[in-house]
């Protein structure tokens, strides 16, 4: 999975110096069978997930509602505008409404979610 999707490659060639601590949970395609540098893979005790997932649904959650904000913003321009199938956005829209959803969770809400986990010193 991970040669797939390129991780590590693009951060190797700008952080050199910089290490990394990539926190893995135990599924089956999250295995590396090459030498990864500068990067750290430190993966999870089986069933740890359900203990972790406060992280990813407060997270998540908070995008989620970012990104429907967005959406509805974009559909009510779209209606006040008199425009046909204002529902429809095409897949370039919903990148940039994601981007711009994700850039707005704040730093806070994912130290909160961090917290709540209680998994951090």
């Amino acid at each position: 999975m991970f040669r797939k999707c390129g991780v590590g490659v693009p951060v190797l060639e700008f952080t050199v110096f910089c290490h990394i601590c990539l926190l893995v949970d135990n599924f089956s395609s999250h295995s590396v069978s090459y030498q990864l540098i500068n990067i750290c893979l430190e993966f999870f005790e089986p069933n740890m997930t359900s203990f972790l997932q406060p992280c990813d649904a407060g997270i998540i959650c908070c995008f989620k509602a970012l990104y429907c904000c967005s959406l509805c913003s974009h559909t009510l321009d779209l209606d006040e505008a008199a425009k046909q199938e204002i529902y429809k956005i095409n897949l370039s829209k919903g990148m940039m409404m994601a981007k711009k959803a994700w850039g707005k969770v704040t730093p806070g809400t994912i130290q909160h979610c961090w917290n709540h986990t209680q998994i951090q010193p």
